[in-house]
């Protein structure tokens, strides 16, 4: 069982480092892993790692939910030092570069370090790539092959490729791994970059006693190497999304394959075991997105159809929710399972995961003693189970700061009353470093054995991670105001660092 302790959500891109390349990278964890630490916080919760197509950002509408997006390889571990101050150069004084462009520049290097693996590795170099693909076969070939596919046929979707090759017939998958033997291998290769560099910083995390958490979205992209790869197992003649509500009256269509809840339960759920068995490989914390989708999934079959929920009713919802979850958590073990129950989420969902023992959301401006009564008040979080997450926000919500600004002067005058701050925080829209500070302490008092909080809250900034709904720009590149290695070189950071420690202690989720 977790021990209770503090958390901070921040997504791998949103690092920033010296060495870094103008996006985040596996070995910023190292000097993000101190900092954590020097705030007394033993969780460092990540987003997916996985590898979104050309012009897509949202990591939960990935190519593949198996490999970890190369852009994430660190380029100062690479050995070519020349290369390397090359790209350096290219990317230079720029506080944002678009991704188009960041993607060419790591690619490029990335390409001429799997050259020279080629042409210099040693034996012993050559075995261990040789046994990580062995051990990754289940899925490294899948997804390699595709890869390579995707680069040959200029990205279109796989569902337009010639129909032997989307029928996925032997004789033309075995003439395309003959053909793309090279690309394959590169691409091979720079998931065993990958998984090198994620293994040395979680070993450095570990050794300092902080857990990696990291996020099992709920499915990859139509347009994937798992869907390509295990068709049987999806229903393309509809889309994934969320039913109509006070916000959107027409649903949300995700875009999102629907499972074929049949099959898979036919196969014994051989699909989520691999993918909880490779959560387990890289985390110690898994959080399953989107958990009442498991239970029910609701989808499209048209622009004109009005949405169902799969199963229809509730007992073989409840049924099929408690089978795959119980999947999810014999294969996961030991990592920690965690669940987004989050939205429109009916009360037997949050029961279900309590009678599996898996820690729900509570999040501090959404917990409601009643929501249907005139002048409902907020929960405290001393209110709070034992079981369960606290937190601030999630990468989709405002930032705390924000929606103080935000909301109502009546909203804000019944959260302080909830979390017994009315002589340390204003009524009015403005959020003091102190006032924020105090929310922080009233909310990791709380019982629940996990408090994880978004970086953005825990430092009083205003900047999100995403908007959902919404394509902008801004949208999922978000990046920390310093570099990891200088942030003690500011007074006004120490300070802050300090006091979040020392909340973490009082509240009994750090100790030395």
């Amino acid at each position: 069982m977790l021990e209770r302790c503090a958390g901070v959500l921040i997504p791998l891109f949103s690092l920033r480092t010296e060495r870094d390349l103008g996006r985040g990278e596996i070995g910023g964890l190292r000097e993000m892993v101190d900092l954590a630490v020097a705030m007394g916080h033993r969780v460092i919760q990540l987003l997916p790692l996985d590898e979104p197509a050309p012009g897509e950002t949202s990591p939960y509408s990935a190519l593949s939910v198996f490999a970890i997006d190369p852009m994430y390889i660190s380029a100062a571990a690479l050995s070519d030092a020349a290369e390397l101050r090359r790209a350096q150069e290219s990317v230079a004084r720029r506080r944002t570069l678009p991704r188009a462009r960041l993607r060419k520049v790591k690619f490029e290097l990335l390409a001429h370090a799997f050259d020279s693996f080629e042409q210099r590795a040693s034996p012993a170099e050559r075995a261990e790539f040789g046994e990580f693909c062995e051990e990754n076969r289940a899925w490294l070939d899948d997804y390699a092959l595709f890869r390579g596919l995707k680069e040959k046929f200029k990205w279109k979707l796989w569902e337009s490729w010639p129909d032997e090759l989307r029928r996925r017939e032997a004789g033309a998958l075995g003439s395309a791994r003959r053909g793309l033997a090279d690309s394959i291998r590169k691409y091979c290769y720079w998931q065993y970059l990958a998984d090198r560099q994620w293994r040395d910083v979680r070993s450095y995390a570990k050794s300092r006693g902080v857990l990696l958490g990291g996020d099992l979205a709920f499915s990859p992209s139509r347009d994937s190497a798992e869907v390509w790869a295990n068709q049987p197992y999806f229903d393309l003649t509809r889309t994934v999304g969320a039913p109509p509500d006070d916000f959107n009256p027409d649903g949300q269509r995700w875009g999102l394959p629907m499972p074929n809840w049949e099959r898979m339960r036919a196969s014994g759920h051989q699909f989520w075991r691999a993918r909880a068995r490779r959560a387990r490989s890289l985390y110690d914390i898994v959080r399953v997105d989107h958990v009442v989708g498991i239970y029910r999934t609701f989808s499209f079959a048209g622009e004109d159809d009005g949405g169902a929920f799969t199963p229809a009713d509730e007992p073989h919802q409840i049924a099929q929710g408690e089978e795959v979850m119980r999947v999810i958590l014999d294969e996961a073990a030991p990592a920690e399972v965690i669940a987004e129950d989050l939205g429109t989420v009916p009360p037997w969902v949050r029961a279900s995961l309590t009678r599996l023992g898996v820690p729900g959301y509570k999040v501090v401006r959404w917990e409601r003693v009643n929501w249907a009564a005139p002048d409902e008040r907020f929960l405290s979080p001393s209110e709070y189970p034992e079981l369960s997450l606290a937190t601030t926000g999630t990468h989709d919500t405002q930032t705390l700061t924000q929606w103080w600004r935000e909301t109502t002067v009546k909203e804000r005058r019944q959260f302080r009353a909830a979390l017994g701050l009315e002589d340390r925080a204003s009524p009015d829209g403005r959020l003091t470093g102190r006032a924020s500070l105090a929310i922080v302490e009233a909310l990791y008092a709380a019982p629940s054995r996990l408090a994880v909080t978004p970086i953005q809250d825990l430092f009083g900034w205003r900047a999100r991670i995403n908007r959902p709904g919404t394509v902008a720009p801004s949208n999922w590149r978000w990046r920390l105001p310093f570099t990891l290695e200088r942030w003690s070189e500011s007074a006004t950071l120490r300070a802050r660092v300090t006091s979040l420690r020392r909340i973490a202690e009082r509240s009994g989720r750090f100790r030395t």
